[in-house]
């Protein structure tokens, strides 16, 4: 798996501008991966001054509660205070991970519908991604969401 220098520099692009509101969107009935990769991928946005959502559409395996910072994301079907759709609402960038079309979201399809000025950014390892994202990371080759 080889990262193209031309996305490279249209994520690094998309991630100068300080202090942007990011969501990092995993799919329903999230696994280890959609978990991980979004934890790890939040920890360096954070990092990096963002701030930063992660939001899956329904619970994670209770054997998944071990993983750093799981405490912080948003269960979008049990969230009775609305955080998520705050989140999605005001969001700069939405990053979906470890899922190749927006109906793995299920539930959550019509609130990330509602926001058409999130630029959209895919992380995947799935076959035959959706289009309507504006920079793709999708390699069908790699293990893992977490790897790439």
């Amino acid at each position: 798996m080889k990262l193209s220098n031309e996305q490279i520099e249209a994520l690094q692009k998309l991630l100068a501008r300080e202090q942007q509101r990011i969501v990092l969107l995993a799919h329903t009935n999230p696994d280890g991966d959609a978990i991980g990769s979004s934890l790890a991928w939040a920890s360096l946005l954070r990092s990096m001054g963002h701030s930063v959502t992660c939001i899956v559409p329904n619970k994670y395996p209770y054997f998944l509660d071990w993983m750093p910072g799981i405490e912080e994301v948003v269960v979008f079907r049990s969230d009775t205070e609305g955080r998520a759709a705050r989140a999605l609402a005001e969001a700069d960038l939405i990053f979906c991970l470890d899922f190749n079309a927006v109906s793995r979201l299920e539930i959550l399809s019509d609130t990330l519908s509602a926001n058409t000025s999130a630029r959209r950014i895919l992380i995947d390892h799935h076959l035959s991604p959706d289009e309507g994202f504006d920079l793709m990371f999708s390699y069908p080759g790699a293990s893992s969401t977490c790897y790439i």
